[in-house]
């Protein structure tokens, strides 16, 4: 292979793109696992054991190099997301121990009975948004249950959660503000939540960092830093995991068939959704020194994007990739939460709402279809992240 490949001219932030990014992905796998992006200046990893090298090389590869963008301006602090090791070790320990599979699954109750109450929405042979109705607010308010603020809030939550997401200077001047306005005031509200907490401690996130503050684990900065990530990761990617899901079920009727026929694949069905459609498509790092991979030498300074939703379609390790398939037997091996030391620490709480979810669908729904064409889906404008703005089905 050569020492370096230059992939046709795609512009994968490309709206039209970016609605079905996958024929791309497996276009340019066809030609390289490792290419150079000339149009964006920086090089994309898409096969499988590329990916999960990228993702596994701290040596080489820093997860610091976004320092958050234009968010960092505002929290100057860093979070377990963008750090390396000690740092990311340090900051993740301190949350650790409230998303092992253990603790999560003390809240099943919990989360099924909020599911409940949102599907108690659902009208069969009516419009119901997905987005809208079931996967945001579920997350949204699973998340800051956690964190110790109020539910209540969670209107306010989800325009918090776009500025965020949004601030990555790649917006219009005029965005750009608008959206650090409203994420000072995002700012300026978990600061009070934190102040409250401090005066009035409970089990909860906040709390259990205010102590790691108090004993000097962490500090104010990056208190106040990871309040931030756990509220907007805690409910985006979710939210996203859990439309693109019921999104393929429309598009594959028949695996939703089987599914209510055997009800033991529940678990194995959110896996596959992770791989088909995965709520994260990618991951930058920056080069810190020249690494090869797969033959192929990257510079220091470049920045490699590991594509996880490109290495989640390779047919090396998945049979017919472009296939939903919820008895696949590898659909566990999907890179949609990462790998290696930066595994989404809300994983198995991602994966308990999802598979709640699917049950309480089961109960009350025979299919879906789209309550509109399919051409008419919108994605959020954040590359990273694959969210659509909403998902209207008719139940049966």
């Amino acid at each position: 292979m050569p020492n370096a490949l230059t992939a046709p001219n795609y512009n994968i932030f490309d709206p039209a793109i970016r609605a079905d990014p996958y024929g791309v992905y497996g276009a340019l796998r066809e030609e390289a696992m490792v290419f150079q992006n000339p149009m964006l200046g920086m090089w994309m990893a898409n096969g499988y054991d590329e990916v999960q090298q990228v993702l596994r090389d701290h040596a080489h590869l820093s997860s610091e190099w976004i320092g958050l963008g234009q968010l960092g301006e505002v929290l100057q602090a860093p979070t377990m997301l963008f750090s390396d090791p000690p740092t990311h070790e340090r900051l993740r320990q301190v949350v650790a121990p409230m998303f092992t599979t253990r603790a999560v699954s003390t809240m099943t109750e919990r989360i099924r009975l909020v599911t409940e109450e949102l599907l108690g929405e659902l009208r069969l042979g009516e419009p119901f948004d997905i987005v809208a109705q079931l996967a945001y607010p579920l997350p949204v308010i699973v998340i800051a249950e956690m964190l110790g603020v109020p539910p209540d809030d969670r209107d306010q939550f989800k325009e918090w959660s776009d500025a965020v997401i949004g601030f990555n200077g790649m917006a219009d001047p005029e965005n750009t503000e608008r959206n650090r306005s409203v994420v000072e005031e995002l700012v300026a509200y978990l600061r009070a939540q934190i102040v409250f907490r401090t005066e009035h401690p409970g089990d909860d996130l906040i709390s259990r960092l205010i102590e790691a503050n108090e004993s000097g684990t962490v500090s104010e900065a990056e208190l106040l830093a990871a309040c931030v990530l756990l509220l907007v990761a805690g409910n985006e990617t979710t939210t996203n995991l859990l439309a693109n899901m019921v999104l393929a079920f429309t598009r594959f009727p028949e695996q939703y068939a089987i599914l209510r026929g055997d009800r033991s694949l529940i678990a194995n069905a959110v896996e596959e959704a992770l791989r088909f459609d995965p709520p994260v498509q990618a991951v930058p790092r920056l080069a810190t020194s020249e690494i090869e991979i797969d033959g192929v030498h990257i510079p220091a300074g470049h920045m490699v994007f590991a594509m996880n939703a490109g290495a989640n379609r390779d047919p090396g390790v998945f049979e017919n990739p472009d296939v939903f398939d919820i008895r696949r037997a590898n659909a566990s091996r999907n890179l949609s939460f990462g790998f290696g030391i930066h595994h989404c620490i809300g994983a198995s709480l991602a994966r308990l709402e999802a598979r709640i979810m699917l049950e309480l669908l089961l109960d009350r729904v025979e299919s879906f279809t789209l309550a509109e064409p399919s051409t008419d889906l919108g994605y959020g404008p954040n590359f990273f992240l694959r969210g659509l703005t909403d998902l209207k089905v008719i139940a049966r």
